[in-house]
Parts: C-alpha cells; structure tokens; sequence
C-alpha cells in the first residue's frame, strides 16, 4: 500500500505510536488488507539468568498491539461506511459479483425413496427395510458423486457405504470404488457388504496379504481385476504408494503459497516477529528437501510400479474420516491461538494425493465419501480443510486458494485478554467468530447429509448429567502449584524430572497438562 500524500488522519488519527517506530494509517490499512496485525514490541529490564544482572530485553507491547488492532477495526468499518455512500448502481455490481461467488448455493431435497436397490438382499441383512435417512443419503451421494455423511453413531453409516458403493458400481457411476476403516470395524463392514450383496465382488485382504513380501501381488490384484469393491483398513490404505507426478503438482503448490507468504511478511519488515519468518523458512526448505526426493524418485522409478493411479480407484468411501483431519495448511496467522498444526501428519497428506489423483481423472469435485459422527469438533480450521479435500474447485472459483483467503471471507480474528493455564491474564488473538454464517452453511449442506438419531427416529434414553464438585487435598494443592510455577519457567525439578530438551521445552505446556490429568497423585512418577 502506497500513498503520495499523508494526511492527518494518517499521521494522528490511524496511527500508533510504539516504543521504536511509528504505526501510521498506511501502514495498518497494509494490515487490514493482510487480516494481520503488527508485532509491536517494547523494552523490558529482566536479570540475567546467568549472571544475576540486569538486562533489557524487547517483549511484545500488548497495550499498543490491542490500540493497533482497534485501529485496524475502525479503518475496515470506514471502508464499509464509504461503500455504503457509493452510487446505487456501484451497489448493485458489488452485491451482483458476492452473490454470484458465494450466496449461489442452494442444498437440493435429495429424497432417495424413489430407489429400488436391484440386488440387495435386505433378508440377509435381517432388515426389512433402509431407513429413510439411509435412502436419502446414498441418493445425495450418487447425485453429487460423493459428499460428507455426517450421522450419530447407531444411524447406519456402514450400510450407507456398502449400498452407495455397489449402486454407483451398477450405475457405472464408478468403476473400482473403494471403503477404508478402522482396523476394529472394518470386518464388520465387509461383512456387512457381503451379507447385502452376496454375489458382489468384493477384495478384503488379510494382514498378510499386506506385509513386505506380499504387498506388490496384493497391489497388481487391485489394478489387474473388475472388483465391485476393495476394503481396507486405514492402515493398509496408508502403504498404497501415491503418484509421483501428484504429490510433485500439489507440494510445489504448497511452496508456492509458502513463498508468497515470506514475500508478504518481509515487505512487512520489522513489523513481522523473527519467529514468524523462521516459522514459514523452516516449512519452505522441508517442502524443498521432499520435493527434491520426489524427483529423484522420479528418475529412478521402475517400469513395473504400481501406484494408486494406476490401480484405477475412481471412489473412495472413509469410514471415521475425521481421522485425517490434521491436513497440512498455509497461514501468515502463526501467532493465532486455535488453529492447529499447519505442518499437519503424514496420514491427511497421502489421503490428499489419493482424492486428488480422483478429481483429476473425473475433472470434478468430491470422488470422495467421508462418514463421522465428528466430522468438525474443535478447530476452525477444520471446516476449511473438509473444503480442500473436496471441494478445491469451487473454492478456486471463490478466488480462495489459501486458509487465509478463506478466513478473510468467513471468519473474524480479534485480540482479547484471557486467563492461561498458570491463571495468568494473557493476551490471545483468536478467529473468535464465523461471518457469512448461511452463505457458509449453504457451502456445506450443499455436499452434507446431516443427521441425529432423533432424526431417524431412533429411541434413546434422556442423559442426565450430575456433577459433584471434590475439593483437593492439600498435596493436589501443592503440586498444582508446581505444576503452574514448571508452566511458567519450564524448571522440570519442580516435577522430579531431568532438564527439558529442546523439544520438551516447546511443548512443557503440553506436559504441564499430561500431568495435571492423572487422577491419583500415585500415577504421577518421580524419579
């Protein structure tokens, strides 16, 4: 953001005077354009843990970051105020271009009751009939070719999978659909196919069809046969090698987005925390150094390998598909609380290569089914990865391509005061709020079946909760005391411990917490 001239309000009103510099308007209108805030720091006099002197050190100025961000707030509400004084028929364009982007989705009726189901032996199953709810969602998973199956445990979800396999199999909908699960549920799931369909052909391998020697003839027998159905488990789905090519397009995607981010933050210079650049620096060179391996993969691959491309698996239905939730992102919002692991696990990164490979055979969204009864529990940024999974085109059409593209259209960051774990009021910045709430709900429902077991009609008992508040004896009181004081310095002899590592000091609150859950102070170990 570049200005010719400054004005007052620039200089004085916009503006935050820090210990070491000045925050003019033009700089936070930088800011409210990025949905960042500026790192503003001041001296601090602490001792030397060595030497016992005096020192002055720079910490983070919360007084001034809460004026900077009220600032920022009062330049975005000036924007909405000029829009509102523009021409009727600027108006008109405006609200025309964010209808046409993201208040144009409207969740059909999928009514399912109008399907026979050729072939299905509901004897077998000792049933007399699907439920409605279960109609209704293979339905909506055969018209969108995929989507989420948000359903109670008990609203029969396996059923669900078994019959929109085998239907969009019949239909030609799909030609090699496959289910993945648990490792405790997934006999029952094939069991539960084979009862519905007794003369499908379905491949349930056995552990050892998985181990090191077997591995190639059980990957050939996925590629080189007409199966009605392949079942894995999570585990077996995980050893499927991936495409090379794939992983190369989405990891050099990643590294685009993560090089785009330092350019924004260093021209931000010294308004950007050094651990912020380390933070997305760190991330750059280890998506080189995996890159970097994939092409030398890619010059070494044999003729005879076979992937899950080449294996021609053109659906995938993920039972307790909140499993793979910690998918990796890119966000200039490190220092915001809440957000999870951008780096994400090893586990949600192979399932993004397997759904890609999908959608780019099909040229669609989804190819994909995730059933859970959590499918969203505790972080925002939950609900933008189940959107990166399966619906990347439409969010390209959105023009978001980033979880901080996604976050600027729906969701409000703020700075408040907070108690922390020790008791200590700290300040926190947190996306607090959703905005756009139908607009976002509409996104959602669009690909969703949702359902309650009150829905489907199934009894259950009324909980009735009771909570019986036990005050602590006096030794809890005493080590809950050290455990806030470790909290606070990280001193593990407090907790009869050796001297944290590195890594351990990173994560003391992480062990503060472990500690604090042991119901006995005999679970505790002191060594």
């Amino acid at each position: 953001v570049q200005c010719e001239r400054k004005n007052a309000n620039i200089w004085n009103k916009y503006a935050v005077q820090g210990e070491f510099r000045r925050y003019d308007g033009i700089k936070l209108l930088g800011h409210a354009l990025q949905n960042t805030i500026p790192e503003i720091n001041k001296s601090k006099e602490v001792p030397d843990p060595v030497s016992g002197m005096m020192k002055t050190i720079k910490v983070r100025d919360g007084e001034k970051i809460q004026q900077a961000n009220s600032k920022i707030e009062e330049i975005r509400q000036g924007f909405v105020d000029w829009l509102g004084r523009q021409p009727e028929t600027f108006k008109e364009q405006m609200a025309e271009r964010y209808n046409k982007l993201f208040n144009c989705f409207v969740r059909p009726d999928f009514d399912g009751t109008h399907q026979t189901f050729p072939h299905l032996d509901l004897k077998g199953l000792g049933i007399p009939a699907l439920y409605k709810s279960q109609k209704d969602a293979v339905w909506m998973l055969k018209t969108n070719g995929g989507g989420i199956c948000d359903h109670e445990v008990g609203a029969g979800k396996t059923l669900i999978m078994c019959v929109a396999a085998y239907e969009m199999k019949r239909l030609g909908l799909a030609n090699k659909p496959m289910i993945i699960g648990l490792k405790a549920n997934v006999f029952d799931i094939a069991d539960t196919f084979r009862k519905a369909y007794p003369n499908a052909k379905v491949l349930y391998p056995g552990k050892n069809d998985f181990t090191k020697q077997n591995r190639q003839r059980i990957f050939n027998d996925i590629k080189n046969n007409d199966w009605d159905c392949i079942i894995l488990t999570h585990e077996q789905f995980g050893m499927i090698p991936q495409s090379l090519e794939v992983q190369e397009a989405i990891l050099q995607k990643e590294l685009d987005s993560v090089e785009e981010n330092l350019e924004v933050l260093r021209q931000q210079g010294v308004e950007v925390s050094r651990s912020m650049l380390r933070g997305l620096e760190k991330r750059k060179e280890n998506l080189e150094v995996k890159l970097k391996t994939i092409a030398d993969d890619l010059t070494e691959r044999k003729d005879d390998a076979v992937d899950f491309k080449l294996m021609g698996i053109d659906h995938l239905f993920v039972d307790e598909s909140h499993r793979f939730k910690n998918l990796l992102f890119n966000t200039r919002h490190s220092r915001v609380s809440g957000l999870g692991n951008p780096d994400g696990s090893q586990r949600a990164l192979n399932m993004l290569f397997a759904l890609r490979t999908i959608q780019e055979r099909s040229g669609k969204d989804l190819g994909a089914t995730f059933l859970s009864g959590t499918t969203i529990s505790n972080s925002l940024t939950e609900l933008y990865l189940l959107f990166k999974y399966l619906r990347p085109q439409a969010l390209e059409k959105q023009g978001i391509n980033t979880f901080d593209a996604w976050a600027a259209v729906f969701a409000k960051k703020s700075t408040d005061y907070e108690f922390s774990v020790t008791n200590e009021i700290i300040q926190k910045e947190r996306f607090r709020t959703f905005i756009k709430v139908p607009e976002l709900a509409s996104f959602y429902a669009e690909i969703c079946d949702f359902r309650t077991a009150k829905d489907i009609g199934i009894d259950r008992p009324e909980k009735n909760e009771i909570l019986h508040n036990i005050p602590p004896i006096p030794e809890q009181e005493e080590f809950i005391g050290k455990l806030m004081e470790f909290a606070k310095t990280g001193n593990a002899e407090l907790l009869g411990r050796a001297p944290l590592s590195e890594s351990e000091e990173k994560a003391k609150m992480l062990i503060a917490t472990d500690y604090a859950r042991k119901r006995f102070k005999k679970l505790v170990s002191f060594r």
